[in-house]
């Protein structure tokens, strides 16, 4: 486990989570789906921008250091390489070979697509398809995409086979020779013919005779077929140059007939399929892999029908096998999710967003909240008026970051470390020394010993699902949660500690996210004691399972309103086999690891606050006023607690008698049924109301207001005998009163 150092006390600063999960995306094969979870749509475009800037650099490195024998391509434009990628393209096939796949250097293109921008259609992942067409053709240039769909592209599903040869190119064969070299004989048969037409002039007289029929038929065998192909070459590239692959699609969306078919979607498919064999192809051509990464933002703004269609066209267009696609998409998880559930379009998933999520993203990333001081420094800067837009605000942060800010990483040291390998970013701090990570080769090294311990060693493979795409996930956020720590921790924890925690947050979101809230409400409450009365009541070596152990009463009465959050937890005994036999995490560790914790998402956290702070509303009271116990507090009591807490609300001695007798600790009170309790207690209607509001957290009966009503004999009696039947289904309920308001609204 962690060694006992000093806790972090702040959250790394959004560059260093923009360079860990750079570092993460070169090692991702694609397809690939990267949830970027923030509700702060700035914070995400900046945090977008980051993370292109760094994979730009990496890519740079890796070009500058590559040691291969033929060395990439420029990417300059210039007539000798217009014409050697135009030769190539009519005049080759690429060949894929395990030299030109086992590549390192990457080139990456990235493509921006804000989902507002094209709410106004009816197919909003039609605007997406025709957004990456766009972007590709002015890449990769209009050209020779039309040539390559002309003489190179073959419909149908065609499987890229990896061949033992290190030739990458094969020619083309036309009668069994070379067809270059068959063009260039035609050529020069044409060319000697006008050179001999030109010299000896055209001979003359009737058709057939004289020689004049031999002559025909050489000029009409030279001039024929290869006229015709070369006609009909010019106007497929012609065809291709006028229709492009987003005037096609744009063009299917006119066609009502076409549109309204279930083919719609597999015609559009085949142009993406097109845009995917090309890039394939200047894999083989630049001597490189390339890489399309497509960043989705402004999703929420969207109906949810489109929403869903989006998600789709990510998981059937944009992930088929050997695609070059990597999605970001980035969004509010909770709003995405409630809004896919109310689009009424699921069919592999039981009306739960979060699982329709999780079968789309294969890494997921949930943006931590601003550390302190970057708030603060938010703050001042809009007070002050010195930025014109919110996303200038963060992105001014950033730079401001660098100076005198504990939470912060300096740029320039992010920079040095992409440069020399040797450091990544780190958290510079007036008040404690600036640490830096070993190596690139000690990183990797963590690396692989963190995902070994998962399929070699120990037990966590135990653990994990078969589903591709969870394992995908796992991976993936170790590797973004090495590099996060080692940006900013000296001593890292063991690799499968590591390892552990992310399948822990991977395989129970939920019941994880219970815990960490109940730390958090631990914490509040013991500084809350600590500056009350002095006393230390927090116990770090207390392990996880005991603080859920608990609080675990508490989650199940409030299991109905967290069904959607709940089903997203795996199997209930192996998570208590977990926390309690296999690995013993503490609460030092937790609060360690939790600043680190990118796969676990912080809106089912905050989602099961607002359910505790509603538990535990109090309204605003005169000091002495009734308030209710958390039902925590009463579940920990023993009876003499109890009885204690009774002399506090003024109750007779005789009642404290009666509880000692019957041995009623807080446990018996939650658990017992309230009319056996009241049977035992003898209490008085008043007494009783008093009691139970305070530790059975009972609330009065909603009664709705009636004007000019005249007060009854019978009603408050009545308005009693109803409060009390249904106790124990109101113990279930919140928020709570007071007894002068309960019988304030029942005269009311």
């Amino acid at each position: 486990m962690f060694s006992h150092t000093l806790v972090p006390t702040e959250l790394p600063s959004d560059e260093v989570y923009a360079y860990g999960l750079s570092k993460a995306l070169i090692k991702v094969a694609p397809p690939a789906t990267v949830g970027l979870y923030s509700s702060c749509p700035n914070r995400i475009n900046m945090l977008l921008n980051r993370i292109e800037v760094h994979m730009k650099k990496e890519s740079d490195k890796k070009e500058k250091a590559y040691k291969g024998q033929s060395k990439p391509r420029s990417q300059k434009a210039s007539i000798l390489n217009f014409l050697n990628l135009l030769f190539t393209l009519i005049f080759y096939w690429p060949m894929w070979t395990e030299t030109n796949q086992n590549r390192k250097n990457v080139r990456y293109i990235f493509i921006k697509f804000s989902a507002w921008h094209f709410a106004g259609s009816d197919k909003l992942w039609a605007g997406l398809v025709i957004r990456i067409c766009e972007e590709l053709q002015l890449s990769f240039g209009k050209l020779f995409i039309s040539v390559y769909r002309a003489a190179q592209y073959i419909e149908g599903d065609v499987k890229k086979i990896i061949v033992g040869s290190h030739k990458e190119w094969k020619t083309k064969k036309f009668l069994c020779i070379p067809l270059w070299l068959a063009t260039l004989i035609i050529m020069l048969g044409i060319l000697g013919l006008v050179a001999l037409f030109s010299v000896a002039g055209i001979p003359s007289g009737e058709s057939g005779k004289d020689g004049i029929a031999a002559v025909e038929t050489l000029a009409i065998a030279t001039l024929g077929l290869p006229a015709a192909g070369a006609v009909r070459f010019t106007l497929l590239v012609g065809k291709n140059l006028i229709f492009s692959q987003n005037l096609n699609v744009k063009r299917m969306i006119d066609n009502q007939k076409l549109s309204s078919q279930l083919g719609f979607m597999n015609e559009v498919r085949k142009e993406i399929d097109i845009l995917s064999n090309f890039i394939r192809f200047m894999e083989v051509y630049e001597r490189r892999k390339i890489r399309v990464v497509l960043e989705i933002t402004n999703l929420g703004r969207c109906t949810p029908g489109m929403i869903v269609g989006v998600l789709d066209a990510i998981s059937i267009l944009l992930s088929s096998e050997d695609s070059p696609f990597i999605s970001f998409l980035a969004i509010n998880p909770s709003f995405i999710a409630k809004r896919v559930e109310s689009s009424g379009c699921f069919v592999k998933v039981e009306k739960n967003g979060y699982a329709f999520l999780n079968q789309i993203v294969s890494l997921p990333l949930t943006v931590p909240e601003l550390c302190n001081a970057s708030k603060k420094m938010a703050f001042e800067n809009i007070v002050k008026g010195q930025l014109e837009s919110p996303e200038d605000l963060f992105l001014e942060e950033m730079e401001g970051m660098k100076n005198n800010t504990s939470c912060s990483s300096d740029v320039s040291t992010v920079e040095r470390g992409l440069e020399n390998d040797t450091q990544i970013p780190l958290l510079s701090s007036t008040s404690q020394p600036e640490m830096n990570i070993g190596d690139n080769e000690e990183l990797k090294s963590l690396i692989e010993k963190a995902l070994k311990s998962i399929y070699a060693e120990g037990n966590l493979h135990k653990y994990i699902t078969d589903n591709s795409i969870c394992m995908r996930r796992i991976i993936n956020s170790v590797r973004v949660s090495v590099n996060i720590m080692a940006a900013v921790d000296r001593d890292l924890p063991p690799p499968e500690d590591i390892a552990a925690w992310v399948v822990l947050a991977n395989q129970w979101p939920c019941r994880l996210s219970w815990i960490l809230q109940c730390l958090e409400d631990d914490e509040q409450r013991a500084e809350i004691v600590q500056h009350t009365t002095g006393e230390v009541i927090a116990d770090d070596t207390k392990l996880l399972w005991e603080v859920f152990s608990e609080s675990r009463i508490e989650l199940y009465m409030i299991r109905d309103e967290i069904a959607s959050l709940l089903q997203q937890d795996g199997d209930p005994e192996l998570f208590e086999k977990f926390l309690k036999i296999d690995f013993h995490f503490t609460v030092r560790e937790a609060k360690q690891f939790r600043l680190f914790t990118v796969n676990l998402d912080h809106s089912i956290k905050k989602e099961l606050a607002i359910l505790l702070a509603s538990s535990n509303l109090k309204e605003k009271m005169k000091p002495d006023a009734l308030t209710p116990l958390p039902l925590r507090t009463v579940l920990k009591m023993s009876t003499s607690q109890v009885c204690e807490e009774m002399a506090k609300l003024k109750l007779p001695p005789k009642y404290q008698d009666a509880i000692h007798q019957h041995s009623l600790d807080g446990e018996a009170l939650i658990y017992s049924d309230n009319s056996e309790i009241k049977q035992v207690l003898q209490m008085s209607m008043g007494e009783w109301i008093v009691f139970s509001i305070h530790f059975l957290s009972i609330k009065p009966p909603a009664v709705s207001p009636a004007p000019d009503r005249v007060l009854k004999p019978g009603d408050i009696n009545a308005a009693s005998t109803v409060f009390l039947s249904e106790g124990n289904l109101l113990a279930k309920a919140t928020p709570y009163s007071s007894l002068s308001n309960l019988l304030e609204s029942t005269i009311m």
